[in-house]
């Protein structure tokens, strides 16, 4: 008996759409033009299908290594406001049409830059004199990491003031890569300020065991900082506010004559919020070594989790803050795997997270002193050992207590805790 064999033509799988312009405009749109436009923060515009497809490879790999667009945190820890990371299949559309040759369609049209809502403005403060920002860096703490200056702004407000946005606007947003803020009432910035004839003064804006970044932080792509309804950043009557900025120098001298715009709430619908502080006063890294450092707290009341601020130098490469809350499995908060200190910023929860007294808040740093951190900035290696008040690496945990008495409470206990680790 014999057995035919039947050879059945198997046709060939449709080959994936190549995508065009059509597909990449709405990338570009959501995550880069913001920046990339004429006149804007970023070196070159990405608005029109020919800027970009000059520079498709580029985007390939910068996007690839999630270099751009700037977005530290990972996927593991909560959903944030205002995301700008790429999820994988806008990855791969953008490294698929940089390899077919980046191909514009029967659409060419411009990405269009859509305009972010800016806060209303119920106060105006400004820097009261100009600093030159120099044409280049000099020796200083960052090395090559980058150059800080720090100003402190007269409010000259004879009442608490309730600030739910500050909006800044720069004379050198091009150059301007991170500020952040903190209200003193006490007269200590003003009299580091006053100690010379210049124009601000070459320390960091923390004031004693407050951080800055306590009233918030901006920086490219991100020049405001708005909390959510319900919450608000209280400023005491008779303050200054300190504006500690992080600058690139750009091969000339810029003029700097910042302003901010506050926008005010009543306080009577909305929760102050406090800065809770992870940190670890004092490293010791020898060359060619990485460590780990950790530190933990207790929560002694009820809270609201409203956003986080990640704090380090650039020898820092990972961070990660999570909480244990009791009888409950141990969840992230934040987690950024690739540290940059240049897009240091708040992040603001989607939602703000309640969490219970009794919740264990473990924060963990990797600290890398070794040629392979690209951010290392002791090169030539040599031994890092430093010490500050509020942390050689930190995080702010940025919470609100359920009532004013809680508040107190919480406010107590912190600055029992910030005291106990002087020590």
């Amino acid at each position: 008996m014999l057995l035919a064999v039947v050879l059945l033509a198997v046709p060939d799988a449709p080959s994936p759409r190549l995508p065009n312009w059509s597909d990449v405009r709405p990338i570009m749109q959501a995550h880069c033009v913001a920046c990339h436009h004429d006149g804007g923060e970023a070196p070159f515009s990405l608005v029109q299908a020919a800027d970009v497809g000059k520079r498709a490879s580029f985007i390939k790999e910068v996007t690839a290594h999630r270099l751009m667009p700037p977005w530290l945190p990972s996927s593991q820890g909560l959903p944030m406001r205002d995301a700008r990371g790429l999820s994988e299949a806008e990855i791969d559309t953008l490294a698929a049409w940089a390899d077919g040759g980046h191909p514009i369609g029967e659409d060419d049209s411009a990405a269009t830059t859509v305009a972010a809502e800016v806060p209303e403005t119920d106060l105006l403060i400004a820097m009261p004199d100009q600093w030159t920002i120099p044409a280049e860096g000099t020796e200083n703490w960052g090395r090559r990491d980058r150059d800080k200056w720090t100003f402190v702004i007269p409010i000259g407000n004879a009442q608490p003031l309730r600030v739910q946005a500050m909006t800044h606007t720069s004379t050198a947003s091009d150059t301007v890569h991170a500020v952040s803020y903190l209200a003193d009432a006490t007269g200590t910035a003003k009299w580091l300020d006053g100690r010379d004839d210049a124009v601000g003064y070459y320390l960091t804006g923390d004031i004693r065991d407050r951080p800055s970044g306590d009233l918030g932080s901006t920086g490219v792509g991100s020049r405001t900082t708005q909390l959510p309804d319900g919450y608000h950043w209280e400023i005491p009557s008779g303050s200054d506010l300190v504006m500690q900025v992080h600058f690139r120098p750009a091969g000339r001298t810029r003029p700097l004559q910042d302003t901010l715009g506050l926008e005010l709430v009543d306080g009577e619908q909305s929760r102050p919020v406090r800065t809770l502080l992870s940190m670890v006063q004092r490293v010791d890294i020898p060359i060619a070594q990485t460590d780990s450092v950790r530190d933990e707290y207790v929560l002694p009341e009820d809270i609201d989790v409203v956003a986080i601020t990640p704090r380090a130098m650039g020898i820092c490469t990972s961070m990660k803050m999570s909480a244990d809350v009791p009888g409950e499995t141990e969840s992230v908060l934040l987690e950024i795997p690739d540290w940059d200190p240049h897009w240091r910023q708040p992040f603001v929860l989607k939602e703000a997270l309640s969490l219970p007294a009794g919740t264990v808040i473990h924060t963990t740093w990797t600290l890398a002193n070794t040629e392979a951190n690209p951010r290392n900035p002791f090169l030539p290696l040599e031994r890092f050992s430093m010490a500050r008040r509020t942390g050689a690496v930190a995080m702010l945990l940025h919470v609100a207590a359920e009532d004013e008495a809680a508040d107190d409470r919480l406010m107590q206990w912190h600055s029992d805790l910030m005291r106990s680790r002087a020590h």
